[in-house]
């Protein structure tokens, strides 16, 4: 499929469905996923985070560091507090940590009520050697979680990806490929977690 021939629904329901892969910890299927959107959609430094985090998960160290590199260079060009803390996550994961450290404390003086900021700060902080700052950030973390915790990552995953498959079957012209395999995941899924997400 061309990407002129694709449209943005399509591109938005195969990135969330590509990110409910991750959720769901099923990281092949988000190689696929993620591929096919880059292949098809415009380039989002989030794909290339998605591809690198699904291909570092089923073994793929050279692939991934090539995806986080360039996920890097997209994050970077952007000032806003949630690509400061992906930018800082891959560059975390290239062994760049004091970049690392600098965009996450970037990241939660502009958006300092996002919990997951201030864990990655505190992960980067001890990294760096910034142990005081390090626990200081874990401590925020804490309490910011216990006001409002996270739903579960594989509950999230579920809804996102039963999503992301209603929109493709509507849709027509779909790589009819994708359409079965979201709904293979889907299935598994909901099998494998559907019970404690119905709680």
């Amino acid at each position: 499929m061309h990407p002129s021939a694709v449209g943005t629904e399509y591109c938005r329901a195969l990135y969330e469905a590509a990110e409910a892969s991750i959720c769901l910890m099923e990281y092949s299927y988000g190689v696929t996923l993620y591929r096919e959107y880059l292949a098809n959609c415009p380039e989002t430094p989030g794909a290339w985070h998605g591809l690198a985090i699904c291909l570092e998960a089923i073994g793929n160290r050279e692939d991934s560091l090539s995806a986080y590199g360039r996920a890097l260079q997209l994050y970077l060009r952007y000032d806003d507090p949630q690509d400061l803390l992906w930018g800082g996550w891959c560059a975390f994961k290239l062994g760049r940590y004091e970049l690392a450290y600098r965009l996450f404390r970037e990241s939660v003086r502009k958006e300092p009520s996002y919990a997951y900021t201030w864990l990655s700060l505190a992960i980067a902080a001890f990294k760096v050697g910034n142990r005081n700052e390090g626990e200081e950030a874990m401590s925020r973390y804490k309490a910011l979680i216990k006001e409002r915790p996270y739903k579960k990552r594989v509950c999230e995953g579920i809804e996102m990806l039963s999503n992301a498959h209603n929109t493709l079957r509507g849709i027509n012209d779909v790589n009819s490929s994708i359409t079965r395999l979201t709904e293979e995941l889907l299935g598994k899924s909901i099998k494998n977690h559907g019970f404690e997400c119905n709680q």
